[in-house]
């Protein structure tokens, strides 16, 4: 099976030592439909991605972002898989023992330590999800 990518266009605003800060629109479903000027729930927004450029690129180059989808479903799974799984027996663990409201609670702070450990491996993170830019 081939490697599926996922890829966004944007526009390169500034270039470091072997990284490259790319401006990308990001736009919701409703910005392909016809009646978007009618309704307000479209919507349309600007993300700045670190990539690594795969030819030499400069600041106002038109660029094409690109990650491998596999890596969108790993990034899924460490964000909203294992938090959910960590609230929810959390949850049904401390019901047992304590009163509802303590355990609701106990299944949000839980959330605590384990985003704080997302924080302190933010370096290996960066080194598995890698964007890759190549010029249009």
């Amino acid at each position: 099976m081939a490697n599926s990518r996922v890829s966004h266009e944007g526009m390169v605003i500034k270039v470091d030592e072997g990284k490259v800060s790319v401006r990308i629109e990001v736009k919701s479903a409703c910005s392909a439909c016809r009646a978007k000027s009618m309704c307000s729930v479209s919507e349309l927004s600007e993300k700045v991605i670190e990539a690594i450029p795969a030819e030499s690129v400069s600041v106002g180059d038109s660029v094409v972002v690109e990650m491998e989808e596999r890596f969108g479903l790993k990034a899924v799974f460490y964000v909203f898989f294992i938090p959910f799984v960590l609230m929810a027996s959390t949850l049904f663990v401390s019901s047992n023992f304590v009163a509802e409201s303590l355990a609701a609670l106990f299944s949000l702070l839980i959330l605590v330590p384990y985003y704080f450990l997302l924080a302190l491996l933010k370096s290996y993170f960066a080194k598995r999800f890698v964007f890759v830019c190549r010029k249009l």
